[in-house]
This record gives structure tokens, sequence and C-alpha cells, in this order.
């Protein structure tokens, strides 16, 4: 597609204007201020000046009627009860963004820069990206499309395209080249993601090597010798070749939204698809946006939906008088630094990893400053100056500023530059750059563009020398810029999801049950994430109860005495509706008293034979049956497969029995009492085979462990969990140098084959407090092999090596 021919400016949607304003500057300005009296209370000359400035910029770009239509729909979620980020990118910076509510971070207040999202000396189109809850994302998508018209919007196509080995067997299929070659030259190509067959083809042996390992390079050269020669496997290859980067499949962009000013087909074409209940381009996101479109990002963040989710179960625990506003949340909360302090972040927005928690541990954050710049700073490259940055911050190393003028906007990061900000600041101090011009010289140096580089400069030096800077002092700041640049993070978004991190660590802090049950939710599909942050709410003190039908509401939640309770959604063949109708009816009805009272309440055409099993297996009707055990649900009953299909007849029955005498005119007179059907005898279930049924539902164990029998054991003669063998690995290794000696199950088993045909395995070991993957190879694999099952509880001896 020609770009350059569909190119025009930007087409906004018309926004309608109140009557009592003459255009959309002034109602702009009217909105702006009006926030800004509420944000600031009494507007301060500073305020004032910043919001002018904006103002000034955003008309001369013609871009008033963007912000209108942005901040009408925040508004818009905000009113529907979808939770909206504080900010995402450079428009953090913006006064006049955050005074729109379009933002919620104050970039005075953290000193961010609005010439970081606009250039007034480079005109682009302002990118303003949303978050918003997971399940209000599509609130807000709706009601955009109501108020610009179903034909006026439109979400984005992808394109998929043809990567090195599905081409090449995807021409084997139209080749009918047998499978098993076709996957053998598949797996000859190199698995590094961008592996072209062109670049594998069209290169010499010794510039190969120095990209490919020994293993690589014999199959590449197996590769050349294939194509070279004759027969389907040479055309197979030299088809892929010339198909390579062709587009395979369309999709649809995750967050991409597309408002026309007018019926969209008047602008550029679009299509209609199974997977889209919308309108949807026939361009790309590059091309639309060429082609004039105006391009909203509606993105989805699930950290949003935990913070929102956690709110609602503390109001259902402790009432409404405790429902917590998240931007009124204090963003200097002592007990939430110390959380920080100690290194707790699981479940913590940017903060779960090991490595990010190590480095907490050291730098013992005192304020947001530091947590912002940790989100700065923990990505490869500036990673290389935390250890300085924390030297820094507890005096043990000296902090060096590379000009007395630059101390100022160093000093929240110890004289080292983290922020893009930074560098546009610091040309601005040193050689009297406009911000704008600032910008430019930050991506320049950011992308290394060697030459706008030496023309920057040039003009630095200039500058510089002119304000009194010697030479070889200006020579060395702006190398030392130009380090720092290349990967200088965006401030203005490690302000603004920073601020999300803290939000949720103070959830964590305050209300710790109720967060870790919303963190539960947002991870029930997920075995291993949920099975991962139940160990957390062990460590944490906190008790998860397994299922209820008296007390579970379909996600999980919490009890009065601080437990958390599992959810019933969460167990497999149970959806919202069968969970919905328990819920129902004990709210109508009155809690369930014995397995028969909840028969006799449900409705049973709501909750299927799948769903009534899995609430067997998953332990919802213990408490409501104590002196039955789930083998007799499932024993077969003079008529009835099982009990618990007689179970179900009976409530329906009873359900039809009640119905009949209503309609009856003397139905009093000729009801009956209907007896309850006995249990048949069943030998209990091995504790084995409970818990694996447990497992099937929930993806975890929960009435017990299969470690259970073995406890005295493991205390008598065992050293260490699981759990400590991976912390001490990260934070104390010296520790693991004795002999060590647990006890576990193996929980997972992975046999594969080494591209050398030789057998090597992976298994997972699970113990009462952690988990840890164990690989083995050669003689070790083959003599464990027959043992390794899942199921098998292992007693180990043996000495830490770096890595299992």
């Amino acid at each position: 597609i020609d770009t350059l021919k569909l190119k025009r400016d930007v087409l906004l949607p018309n926004f309608p204007l109140p009557p009592d304003f003459k255009n959309q500057f002034e109602y702009l300005k009217h909105l702006v201020y009006q926030g800004a009296t509420q944000r600031y209370g009494e507007i301060s000359a500073e305020v004032q000046e910043r919001l002018d400035l904006e103002l000034g910029i955003i008309s001369d770009m013609n871009f008033n009627g963007y912000f209108l239509i942005v901040q009408d729909f925040i508004k818009a979620a905000r009113e529907m009860g979808v939770c909206v980020g504080p900010g995402r990118g450079s428009a953090a910076g913006s006064a006049v963004a955050y005074c729109l509510y379009i933002t919620n971070i104050d970039p005075l207040k953290y000193q961010l820069l609005f010439e970081r999202f606009l250039n007034p000396e480079r005109i682009s189109m302002p990118d303003i990206d949303i978050d918003f809850d997971d399940s209000g994302r599509q609130k807000v998508i709706d009601w955009v499309v109501d108020k610009y018209g179903r034909n006026q919007v439109a979400q984005i196509i992808t394109f998929g395209t043809m990567a090195a080995r599905s081409s090449v067997r995807d021409v084997a299929r139209v080749l009918d080249l047998p499978l098993h070659e076709a996957d053998k030259i598949a797996k000859m190509i190199p698995s590094l993601p961008g592996t072209k067959l062109k670049a594998l083809f069209g290169k010499s042996d010794a510039d190969l090597a120095k990209t490919w390992n020994a293993d690589d390079l014999k199959n590449i050269k197996t590769l050349h010798k294939i194509k070279s020669g004759t027969g389907p496997q040479a055309e197979t290859l030299q088809l892929a070749q010339r198909l390579e980067g062709s587009v395979r499949h369309t999709g649809i962009h995750a967050a991409g939204v597309i408002i026309a000013p007018d019926e969209i087909t008047k602008y550029i074409p679009v299509a209609k698809v199974k997977d889209s209940d919308f309108l949807v381009t026939q361009f790309d996101g590059d091309v639309v946006e060429s082609a004039g479109m105006l391009k909203m990002d509606f993105l989805g963040l699930k950290t949003l939906s935990i913070i929102k989710d956690a709110i609602e179960i503390i109001v259902l625990r402790h009432g409404e008088s405790k429902r917590i506003q998240v931007d009124d949340i204090p963003l200097d909360d002592e007990e939430t630094l110390k959380l920080f302090q100690r290194g707790e972040m699981i479940g913590v927005f940017q903060f779960e990893s090991a490595g990010m928690q190590k480095h907490l541990r050291a730098l013992k954050p005192t304020n947001l400053e530091d947590l912002i710049a940790m989100t700065a700073l923990f990505r490869p490259g500036p990673m290389d100056n935390i250890p300085s940055f924390i030297n820094r911050k507890h005096g043990k190393e000296a902090i060096v500023y590379p000009h007395k003028w630059l101390e100022d906007i160093l000093k929240p990061t110890y004289g080292i530059m983290v922020y893009q900000e930074q560098i546009m600041q610091a040309a601005q101090i040193m050689a009297d750059y406009s911000l704008g011009k600032a910008d430019m010289l930050r991506r320049a140096m950011g992308k290394k563009k060697e030459k706008e580089m030496k023309e920057h400069e040039t003009i630095f030096l200039e500058g510089a020398l002119a304000k009194g800077v010697p030479e070889p002092i200006a020579q060395k700041i702006f190398k030392t810029m130009a380090k720092f640049a290349a990967y200088g993070f965006n401030r203005s978004h490690a302000a603004a999801y920073a601020v999300i991190s803290f939000q949720t660590a103070y959830l964590k802090t305050h209300y710790p049950a109720e967060f870790m049950a919303s963190v539960l939710t947002h991870n029930k599909g997920d075995v291993d994430h949920l099975n991962f942050f139940l160990r957390e709410c062990k460590r944490m003190g906190i008790h998860v109860l397994p299922p209820d039908v008296n007390e579970s509401y379909i996600n999980f939640t919490v009890n009065k005495d601080g437990h958390i309770r599992y959810g019933l959604s969460a167990l497999k063949g149970i959806g919202k509706s069968p969970a919905q109708e328990i819920i129902r009816a004990r709210t109508e009805e009155g809690k369930y008293t014995s397995i028969y009272d909840f028969f006799r309440k449900i409705n049973t055409k709501a909750i299927n034979k799948s769903a009534l099993e899995a609430l067997v297996y998953g332990c919802a009707f213990d408490e409501i049956s104590p002196t039955m055990t789930r083998a007799q649900f499932f024993e077969p009953t003079g008529r009835y497969a099982s009990f618990l299909e007689q179970l179900s007849r009976y409530g329906a029955y009873i359900k039809e029995q009640a119905q009949t005498t209503q309609s009856s005119l003397f139905g009093d007179l000729h009801t009956e009492e209907i007896p309850e059907p006995t249990p048949p005898p069943a030998t209990p279930w091995h504790l084995n085979v409970k818990l694996n049924f447990e497992k099937k539902v929930s993806g975890i164990f929960l009435s017990g462990h299969p470690l259970d029998p073995y406890e005295d054991f493991i205390d008598a003669f065992t050293n260490i969990k699981l759990d400590d063998i991976s912390r001490l690995e990260r934070d104390d290794p010296n520790q693991l140098k004795k002999p060590l000696r647990f006890a576990a199950f193996v929980a997972q088993v992975d046999h594969r084959i080494s591209k050398k045909g030789t057998g090597y395995g992976t298994f997972t070991l699970q113990d009462f407090h952690g988990q840890i993957e164990i690989r083995l190879f050669k003689e070790k694999y083959q003599d464990l092999k027959g043992r390794l099952e899942v199921g098998q509880k292992v007693y180990i001896e043996g000495a830490y090596k770096e890595r299992w």
C-alpha cells in the first residue's frame, strides 16, 4: 500500500459543544480550569502558567477536539463504575490531562514534562493510551459506539505473516510431503525469533558461524544441501523461502479502536469478521493512522480489576463505610513502604520478580520517588546502575553530579541519569535548549542516529560554551547524556505505574486477605499461578478454605473470620449460571441445612450433572453432608446410576409436587411427606484418590496433601523445605552448602529428547511449602526415569550445585 497517496491530516470526530461555548478551545479551557480548581483549590501562578502554556500548544496544534473526546469517554467510564488507570506513557506529563481527569498524577508535583508528550517543534498526533479494568474495557468501547454510531467506529485489523518454520510446513502440506519429513526439516531451522530462511541461505559459512552455535550450523548446512538438491524436499525449501513473510492470516488489534467523523466507509475500506461485532478496518494500524483516522488504544489492565474487586470484597466483609477510594490512598503510607522494604511483593504490580524483591530489600525505599526509579531501572541496561543507586542512597558511595547545575534534577536519583526527562532538562539547563528541541535531542540519542547526534553535539557545545561551561566539561556531559539516553526511561510512565504499584501494595498491607482473594480470583484459570499465590497466602498466614455451598460466592471472598473462601466458579465444570443459582437459593430461602435441603431449594434444571459432580469432588458438600463420604454420591442406587442422580430427581420431584399443590384448589388436602433417600453404602476413597479428584476440578489439593501421612517422618528426617531452597538460592547460597534432606512428591514429569537424540527429563517436586524443578541428564536420567511417575513420594539427600 502506498501510504503517501493515502496520507491526510487527522480527521477528528465532531464533538458536540454546549450552547454557551463558541468553539472547542473555549470549552476545553473552561473544563481545564474547572478541573484545576478541583485539583489544586486556589490556582497558583505556577499552575496557571503551566496550563496556559499547554493549552496554547494544544490549540496551535489543533488538538482541542482530541482532548475533549478523550475526557468525554473517560468521564463516562468512571460514571459507569469502570476503574481507570492513573496514566500511561508520556500523557501523564500533561497538566491539562490531569485537570481533565484523563490522568491522575500531578505532573507539577512529580516534575513531569509536557514536551515529552507533545512537542511543539515536532508535529505529531498525541497518543493517550488508557488503562481500564479488564471487565470494564468493553463497556467503554460500547459507549463510544453508541455515542458516535456503529458505522463510525471500527477495530483495527492485524496481519500475521509466514515465519520460517510455518512457511516450510504450509508448503509441505500442499506438496503432500509426509508430515514427519516436513517436521524434520522445520525443526532444523534455528528457533531464535526472527530467523529468516533468506538470511540462512544468503550468507557465507564464516558469517553464519558468527551467529549460530555448532548444532545450529550443522542443521543449516544440512538445509543448504537439501535446498540445492532435487525432489519434494528441495522444492519445499525453495518455495518456502519465496513465500516467507507473506500474509498468512488476519486478526484484530487487542486495543486499537478507530473513530471517524462520518461513516467510516467514506474514508477507508472496512470488513465484517466472525470474531467481532464491530466493523474492522482493512488497513493495519500504521496505514490507518496515515490515512488520517483517529486511533485510540483502550487497554485492559488486570491489576486494575484486582484493585476494583479487592475493594468490593472489603465492602462485602466490612460494609460500605469501609469502601476505599483508590485515588485517596496516601502515597506515603509508612506500613506500605515497610512492605516494599521487606520485599514482600508477590501480587504487587511490577515488583513481583525475585530480582526486584532482592533489590528492594537492599534499597529499603522510603518514598514513592525510590519506587519510580526502580520501575525505570529494573530493565536490561539500566539494571547495572541499581547497585550504585542503592549504595548512594545509603551513603556507601559518594553522590557525584556531572555538573553543579544538574544537582536539582538529579538529586532524586542520587546523581544517576535514569529518565528521558532528565536528559531533556540537562540539555535545557546546560545549553539553553528549548524542551521541544531537547526532546528531539533525546530521540536522536536514544535511537543512536549518528548524523543527528553530530548536529546536536555542535549545537550543545556552542550553547554550553556561551553559558561559560569549559569545552572539555561540556563534551564530557554530552557523552554522559548520550550514554544514559540509550536506555533512559519515560519518567511519566514510571511515575504513573509506580502509583498503581503502591495502590496494590497498600491493599495487600492493610487488607491482606481481601487483596489476595481478588488476586486468586483473577488467576483462577491458570493452575500454576493459582498455586503460586496460594503459597503466598500460606506464607502470610491466611487460611484458604475449600468451596462450601453455604459460604462460597462466584469468586474468592473473605468470610467473617478473615479466611479466604474458595470461589465456586474456580471449580472446573461450574459455570457462572450454576454458581448464581446456588447463591440465589441460599439467599432467598436461607442457608442449606443438609444435602437434602440443598436439593429441595435449588432449581435442579439450572445445575447439570457435571456441575454437581464438581461440587462433590471439590469439597463443596462436605459441610452439609458430614456423615456421608464422597464415594457414596457416586454409588448406584436401585434404578439410578448414582446417589447424586437420585438426589437430583428427589429435588426435582419436591419442586413438581409443590407446584402441583399450589395449582390445586384443595392442594392442602393432598400433600404428603416425601421421604429423604437413604445413602447407599460405599467404600471410602483412599486419600490419594480423593485428593486427585480435588486437583482435577480445582487444580490444587483442597482438603489435605499427599504428604500428610508422612508428616512425622518429614519432621524427623528432613532439614529444609522446598521454598527455603528457592529463597536461599536467591538471597544466601552459602547456607545451602550443607547436605540437604527433604521429602516431596512428584507433581509433574516431562520426558524429552535432545537434538543429539539423547534422553533427558525434567520433573517438578512439591512439598507442603513450595516446589522446585529438577533436571536429569545422561546416566542419571536413565537410572531414575523409571521412577519418575506423577504422585510418587520421594525422600532426597543431596548437595546443592548452583542450579538443579
